[in-house]
């Protein structure tokens, strides 16, 4: 049986690399978006969602921090709740939950919380394909992590 450290560290390269194969989805999706969604995405979040994160918890602590810092530390923070499911997905897969299970279970999750938890205040202002590139980035992050930790095969479970 493996350790928990072990399952510490799987669940977080599992995160991280799930993370980076989500943000390549949303990237082609957004690329594919008409120019009139985009520009309201703007409208709503000038710079983007990440880049507003970085502003308002730079904020949040006294700092007034440039556009590219506040880009850094929304991509840090994105990258660092990538990390946190992962390790989530781990745990569950340790307790006996599938790799799959575990993956869809925790994308779906991060979907509803982040995406749309934290938005609810502005989510019918969002255009339609905003919400669905947030579907589709998440679903991949899910199969992403779910094939990773499967791929680990059965040395995490507990019987």
């Amino acid at each position: 049986m493996a350790s928990r450290r072990t399952d510490l560290v799987t669940g977080a390269l599992a995160g991280y690399a799930a993370s980076r194969t989500m943000d390549a989805a949303t990237t082609a999706f957004y690329a594919r978006q008409d120019e009139a969604s985009k520009r309201r995405e703007q409208d709503l979040a000038p710079g983007g969602t990440l880049r507003q994160l970085g502003q308002q918890l730079a904020a949040a602590v006294g700092r007034d921090v440039d556009d590219a810092a506040a880009a850094r530390i929304g991509v840090a923070v994105h990258r660092s709740l990538g990390v946190g499911y992962g390790v989530l997905a781990a745990a569950l897969v340790r307790r006996g939950w599938s790799p799959w299970a575990a993956g869809l279970t925790v994308g779906a999750g991060a979907f509803l919380v982040v995406d749309e938890g934290t938005s609810l205040s502005q989510a019918a202002d969002y255009p339609l394909v905003s919400h669905l590139r947030g579907v589709v980035g998440h679903a991949t992050y899910a199969l992403a992590a779910g094939a990773l930790l499967a791929a680990r095969g059965p040395a995490g479970v507990r019987r």
